[in-house]
C-alpha cells in the first residue's frame, strides 16, 4: 500500500470516527436529559410519599385524640344515664307512694298559692287600717290557710321533692342527649379521618409503584448512558490514534520529500560543478543551486 493511500485511509477513518463521536455526543446529551428527568420524577414521588407519611402520622394522632374524647364522653354519658335510671326508679316508686294534691271544692290545693295568700293577708293586717271584726276575719282566714299547709305538709313536701327529681332528671336527659349528639359528631369526624387514612395509604402504595418505575427508568438510562459514554471514549481514542498516525505520516512524507529534494539538489549541484569545471555557461537555475548549496 502506498504512503498516499495509507494517509488517505487514515484521514477517512478520522472523518468517520469524528462523525461517530458527534452522533454519540448528541445521543449522550439526549440520554442525560432523559435520565435526569426520570430521576427528578423519582424524587417528586419520594417527596409525595414522605408528605403522605407525615399526613398519616398527623391523622393518626388526631384520630387517637378523638378516640380518647369519645371514651371520656361515653363514660360521662353512661354516668348520666345511670343517674337518670336511678332517678326514674325513684320517681316511679314515689309516684306510687305520693298521694295526689288535696282538693277543696273541686280545686287542687297549691302550697305556693296558699303561702302567697297568707303573705298577702298578713301584709293587709300590718298596713291597712280596719275594724276589729274585719281584723278577726282576716286572722281566721290566715289560721285556716296555715292549718291546710300544716295538715298536708308531708304530702306537699313529697310532691315538691318528686317534682325536683323530675326536673333534675329532665335536665340530665338533655345533658345526656347533648353528649350523645357530641359523641356521634366526634365519631363521624373520626370515621372521616379513618377514610382519609385509607385514601392516603392507597396513594402511598400507588406512588411507591410510580417511584420504583421512575427509578428503574433512570437506572436503565444510566446504564445506557455509561455504555454510550464508554463507546465515546473508545471512539475518541481511535480518533486521536488516527490523528497521531496522520501526523506521523505527514512528518514521514515531509522527511521523504526533504530527503528526495536534498538528493536532487546534490545531483544538480554535481552537474553544476561539472559545468563549471568544463567552463560551460551557467543558467539562472544553476546559479540558484550554487546559492542553496552555499
Amino acid at each position: 500500500m502506498t504512503e498516499n493511500k495509507e494517509t488517505k485511509e487514515v484521514v477517512e477513518k478520522m472523518k468517520q470516527t469524528g462523525d461517530e463521536v458527534t452522533l454519540l455526543k448528541e445521543k449522550l446529551t439526549y440520554l442525560n436529559t432523559e435520565k435526569e428527568q426520570w430521576f427528578s420524577k423519582k424524587s417528586e414521588f419520594s417527596d409525595l410519599i414522605k408528605k403522605n407519611i407525615n399526613d398519616i402520622k398527623e391523622l393518626k394522632n388526631k384520630r387517637n385524640e378523638l378516640t380518647t374524647k369519645v371514651k371520656i364522653l361515653k363514660k360521662e354519658r353512661d354516668e348520666l344515664n345511670k343517674e337518670i335510671s336511678d332517678n326514674v326508679k325513684v320517681i316511679v316508686k314515689e309516684k306510687k307512694d305520693v298521694q295526689p294534691l288535696p282538693e277543696i271544692k273541686g280545686k287542687k290545693i297549691i302550697p305556693g298559692k296558699i303561702k302567697k295568700e297568707i303573705e298577702d293577708l298578713e301584709f293587709k293586717l300590718q298596713t291597712e287600717p280596719m275594724g276589729f271584726e274585719k281584723e278577726q276575719r282576716l286572722r281566721k282566714q290566715i289560721k285556716n290557710q296555715q292549718k291546710i299547709l300544716n295538715e298536708f305538709e308531708g304530702q306537699f313536701k313529697a310532691t315538691k321533692e318528686l317534682r325536683e327529681v323530675s326536673n333534675k332528671t329532665s335536665s340530665l336527659k338533655k345533658r345526656a342527649n347533648k353528649i350523645h349528639k357530641e359523641i356521634q359528631d366526634v365519631a363521624q369526624e373520626s370515621q372521616n379521618i379513618h377514610e382519609e387514612l385509607i385514601k392516603k395509604s392507597k396513594e402511598i402504595d400507588e406512588l411507591k409503584i410510580k417511584e420504583e418505575e421512575a427509578y428503574k427508568k433512570f437506572l436503565d438510562l444510566k446504564e445506557e448512558f455509561n455504555k454510550i459514554n464508554q463507546e465515546l471514549q473508545d471512539k475518541h481514542k481511535v480518533f486521536y490514534e488516527n490523528k497521531q498516525k496522520n501526523k506521523e505520516a505527514k512528518v514521514a512524507v515531509a522527511k521523504k520529500k526533504a530527503k528526495e529534494e536534498e538528493k536532487t539538489l546534490k545531483q544538480k549541484a554535481k552537474e553544476v560543478e561539472e559545468k563549471i569545471s568544463k567552463r560551460k555557461k551557467l543558467t539562472t537555475e544553476d546559479l540558484l543551486i550554487i546559492q542553496r548549496g552555499g
